[in-house]
């Protein structure tokens, strides 16, 4: 029973630490949005959802996060949206697409 009871506590612990760890890589991609996709997108939690630009919060829920990824670097859009991947490092888009990550809940 302490062997479970200890095994809980430490569970509880590593997860905690694993949530905190993220969190300024999570903030660090909130303010690359608010400073690259603010203008367009909608990035708070609980946005209006609507089609074109999509809210960041309709991302979080409809799109794989690879695919998110790809659209950020590569966009449909190409005319509209910045071209991130002439600017842009990898962990960047990382912190955006982690941070667009949380707002599905």
């Amino acid at each position: 029973m302490k062997t479970i009871l200890w095994l809980a506590v430490l569970a509880t612990s590593v997860g905690a630490a694993t949530l905190t760890a993220a969190e300024p890589y999570i903030e660090a991609g909130k303010r690359m949005a608010e400073a690259n996709c603010a203008n367009c997108h909608n990035i708070e939690p609980g946005g209006d959802f609507k089609l074109y630009p999509p809210s960041f919060q309709a991302i979080a829920i409809y799109m794989d996060p690879q695919v998110m990824r790809m659209k950020i670097m590569y966009p449909d859009h190409a005319v509209l949206m910045p071209q991130f991947h002439t600017f842009m490092f990898t962990e960047n888009i990382d912190n955006i697409v982690g941070y667009i990550e949380t707002l599905d809940k």
